[in-house]
């Protein structure tokens, strides 16, 4: 159960962050808050997923001999240098709740 769970919120991540790729490249106006969409939810699956790969190693992927702690800890410190979740969260709000003229504006 643990490895499907981590397929899908591994292909989603994915899924979303190439949309957020999408807006981007063609300068579409939503593009903040697809990247921040995506960003978001590609942090808790990271977090998630590597957490869950070293429980499904039964603590084996938290030693030297496996490098599911790099992952783990490369998620940890993707968080602390791109913004966490809840960073992510609360801009997604600030762009669609406190400016949802600005934002209808700029998606016409």
């Amino acid at each position: 159960m643990h490895c499907a769970d981590m397929l899908v919120l591994t292909e989603s991540s994915r899924s979303a962050a190439y949309y957020a790729a999408y807006v981007v490249q063609h300068r579409l106006p939503e593009a903040s808050v697809a990247v921040s969409i995506a960003k978001a939810y590609a942090s808790d699956a990271y977090r998630e997923v590597g957490a869950k790969g070293i429980q499904r190693h039964g603590g084996m992927g938290f030693t030297w001999e496996n490098d599911l702690h790099l992952y783990y800890r490369r998620a940890k410190a993707s968080e602390l240098a791109f913004g966490d979740a809840t960073y992510h969260r609360e801009r997604i709000a600030s762009l669609v709740i406190d400016q949802p003229h600005a934002l209808a504006a700029e998606i016409r």
